[in-house]
């Protein structure tokens, strides 16, 4: 072999790996590099996943629903879920844990048996509707160039800025206090456009109603042609039910129970037999006796309610308006050719009898007061302490008025000064109080028969010590209630025109944040849940049926202090709930009698 050639071939021989483990060595490095990568790529792409999952990203930029063409985010939904819930809360106060479980998740709670859906499902539900009301207002709002005023930004601002107290006793910042009442991925930021956009509606809405305006020929002509909308009767009831004729027996005592006392039950004929024989006996026998009928409400009640009938006020309901009737009752009652001491007797569809004694009927052509008040604030006014110490600022306070010149306008800076109420900047007056629509001591202080411009006083409530002052008579009674049917009327016209169809979608679904939140006032002080009318349409309590939240008012309203028992008002909810609403207002009034 020639020297060129062998020189050739060791050239050759270099330029391969002398063994396979060299090879294999080289293959290896290459690989490892790649897989370092892989992996290095992987580990950050799991860092900001986890990341973006705990520090809610998705909730805060995943479309949960569609209101009214907006995509809100999970975070929203939970502003308007947490209204929900609040609101409700707000409205059944204590009784709020007979209706649902406040102590478990509200997502592994039935609200409908039939449907599967959850309690956390109503509330959301609930929420989004709001939601689609608040945003095609806004909308409306916008699109006229209607903005928030000054005040209503500082307030917005002082709400946020007040979550920082709650947020030090957790010793964590506001953004981190707003996620743990609302859900993950609720901000500051996020809860700031759920104010801005609430408050916005809100405020555009009341601007509308009370935009609307109308003249006393208006307002007599409406009177007119409808006299029984606006008048009210005054009459006597006595309910005649099952449970009159009826001997229940407490489980408790179910072991010594004698048998020989029990008594039969009745067939429903001869309960229904019973029922109309006594009722029909009570109403022929006490016509044009007020007297009589007060002593047979008393002789045919049950012994357990012989006390209550004692009071010869128990049966009288003074001053109903229509619209508080059932309509068999109110078409008795308003009929025009009614004269003092008509009586009668009325089955309605679940067998209760109403015997009915006819008093007055009154046009409410009287006016209105106009009072001032500073209340001395008390939180539990069973502490005797705490109320001889609002007792003593009371007499202080008004002490103070006397040794001035006992003016409204004096009385109003004292208000300024002084009173644990919301209206202070107003001088804590308020003008055209309704019948009802104080607490009961501040109500007949009110409407007292004597009460004269200037007359002062101290009463005290539920809320403490209110030192009063009368500023005098507004709007007579009859023609608010005109104006206001007028206004809602109006109101519901427009808002129907601007919400329309307006609904929600969830077809793209997160979920929400459905643990149970703190009350109101510590999840947003000054309260979010303030800022929820006029969005919707208000349904009158009784009037073609009651709305959810006001069916359980309005059976309240009908039982007497100390029968509000939680079992009672279960029933009467899921009453509503299967049967409707006029089986649960037979079922509150049958409670009653």
């Amino acid at each position: 072999m020639s020297a060129s050639r062998e020189k050739n071939k060791r050239k050759e021989q270099a330029a391969v790996p002398e063994t396979a483990n060299e090879a294999k060595k080289g293959m290896s490095k290459g690989l490892k590099t790649t897989l370092i990568a892989v992996c290095t790529v992987l580990v950050v792409c799991i860092v900001v996943f986890f990341y973006m999952l705990t520090s809610g990203f998705f909730a805060s930029h995943t479309t949960a629903a569609t209101v009214s063409g907006h995509n809100l985010s999970p975070a929203m939904v939970n502003y308007f879920y947490k209204n929900a819930y609040s609101t409700m809360q707000e409205q059944y106060g204590d009784f709020m844990s007979y209706i649902l479980d406040t102590n478990s998740p509200l997502d592994e709670q039935t609200y409908d048996a039939d449907t599967g859906e959850t309690w956390a499902d109503f509330f959301t539900q609930q929420g989004l509707t709001t939601a689609a009301e608040v945003y095609a207002i806004a909308d409306e709002a916008k699109a006229n160039g209607y903005t928030l005023s000054e005040e209503e930004q500082a307030a917005i601002e002082s709400q946020l800025t007040s979550l920082d107290l709650y947020a030090a006793y957790s010793n964590i910042n506001r953004n981190s206090y707003i996620a743990a009442v609302y859900g993950t991925g609720c901000s500051e930021k996020s809860f700031r456009e759920y104010l801005e956009v609430t408050t916005l509606a809100s405020s555009y809405a009341q601007s509308i109603n009370n935009g609307f305006t109308y003249t006393d020929a208006e307002i007599a002509a409406e009177y007119e042609a409808n006299p029984n909308s606006y008048d009210a009767v005054t009459y006597r009831q006595f309910l005649v039910s099952d449970s009159l004729f009826q001997t229940s027996t407490d489980s408790s005592d179910e072991s010594t129970a004698d048998s020989s006392d029990t008594t039969e039950e009745l067939s429903e004929e001869e309960l229904t037999a019973l029922k109309e024989e006594m009722a029909s006996t009570m109403a022929a026998d006490t016509a044009h006796d007020e007297q009589a009928f007060i002593n047979a409400a008393y002789e045919n009640a049950q012994d357990s309610a012989k006390e209550s009938y004692a009071d010869e006020s128990y049966t009288l309901k003074e001053d109903q308006l229509y619209s508080s009737l059932s309509s068999d009752v109110a078409d008795w009652l308003f009929d025009a050719s009614r004269t003092e001491g008509d009586t009668t007797y009325i089955a309605n569809d679940s067998g209760v009898y109403y015997v009915l004694y006819y008093i007055s009927r009154s046009t409410n052509d009287y006016l209105l007061p106009n009072v001032r008040h500073i209340l001395i604030s008390v939180s539990d006014t069973s502490d005797e302490t705490a109320m001889e110490e609002a007792r003593a600022k009371a007499d202080e306070i008004l002490a103070e008025f006397n040794a001035g010149d006992k003016t409204a306008e004096s009385f109003g800076e004292l208000a300024k000064e002084n009173t644990g109420d919301s209206n202070g900047d107003e001088g804590g007056l308020y003008e055209n109080i309704m019948p009802g629509q104080m607490v009961t001591e501040f109500n007949d202080w009110c409407f007292d028969e004597s009460r004269q411009p200037g007359d002062t006083g101290i009463v005290e409530t539920s809320y403490g010590v209110h030192v009063m002052y009368f500023d005098g008579f507004g709007n007579s009674y009859r023609d608010t209630l005109v104006e206001n049917a007028l206004r809602t009327a109006d109101y519901n016209a427009w808002h129907d025109g601007v919400v329309g169809d307006n609904t929600y979608d969830r077809s793209v679904r997160y979920e929400v944040h459905h643990e149970i939140i703190p009350s109101p006032t510590a999840a947003h002080p000054g309260g979010c849940s303030r800022i929820k009318r006029p969005f919707s349409r208000q349904t009158m309590p009784w009037e073609g049926g009651f709305s959810d939240a006001g069916i359980y008012t309005a059976a309240h309203r009908l039982l007497p202090a100390g029968r509000c028992a939680g079992r009672l008002c279960k029933r009467i909810f899921w009453c509503r709930r299967r049967h409707g609403a006029r089986a649960a207002s037979d079922l509150a009034l049958q409670a009653r009698g």
